[in-house]
């Protein structure tokens, strides 16, 4: 993976400066704005996915991003939910009725809060890790039903176990990056944010692409 350009090719096109400060505006507009901007970082991975230049895409329609990232919206929330429901049953556990008498259970309710939380952090991991596939495959053929074959994601894991690992530890990175930006006040921490956002849609598309590598129909799947 090419980790050097995912954080340089934003400043490689003529037009960044006027792009980036588009997508702030998006970022500080609620739901819709987020929908828009998610699409754009989708379309960007599609663009990395299939080599097309420059990466940065015009902002020439609002109504495919808006779709675009509704959709990966949906994607994201569906790949997530065996997460939230082990998060919901932690939060019913820890909400337990308490009392002196209800030492022993309290004790054994704790215990199980703490090692479904556990689960639940571990569980959240591991879709963060695998979530560049379904996501790329949405932004890729622009099919929900891609993002959710199952079979074939599972295949394509087992293709790129190091590259996903590489994304998960920068977004981790770039999540930490994110949040110097609250040194520099609001306009600093949207900036640092969108910039995480825009290297790790280049970071997907690369994972695609490299899946695509001597088998085209791996980076256009359709299922």
């Amino acid at each position: 993976m090419d980790i050097g350009l995912a954080f340089s090719y934003v400043f490689r096109d003529p037009q960044w400066v006027k792009k980036a400060l588009i997508a702030l505006v998006m970022l500080i507009i609620p739901i819709i704005g987020w929908l828009i901007l998610y699409g754009y970082v989708l379309t960007i991975a599609r663009r990395v996915a299939l080599g097309t230049e420059p990466s940065l895409p015009e902002w020439d329609d609002f109504g495919a991003f808006l779709s675009l990232g509704f959709r990966g919206i949906v994607v994201g929330v569906v790949w997530s939910l065996p997460a939230w429901v082990i998060s919901v049953c932690q939060a019913i556990v820890g909400a337990l009725p308490t009392g002196q008498q209800q030492d022993d259970a309290l004790s054994a309710a704790s215990l199980a809060a703490l090692c479904l939380g556990c689960l639940s952090l571990l569980v959240s991991a591991a879709i963060n890790y695998l979530l560049p596939l379904p996501l790329t495959r949405l932004a890729v053929t622009n099919r929900l039903a891609g993002a959710f074959a199952i079979g074939e994601i599972f295949r394509e894991l087992q293709r790129v176990p190091t590259d996903l690992l590489i994304v998960f530890v920068l977004s981790l990175v770039l999540g930490f990056l994110a949040l110097f930006g609250i040194l520099l006040c609001i306009v600093g921490i949207l900036a640092t944010l969108l910039y995480a956002f825009l290297v790790q849609a280049h970071l997907w598309g690369q994972v695609r692409r490299r899946l695509s590598e001597g088998d085209v129909s791996a980076a256009v799947a359709t299922t």
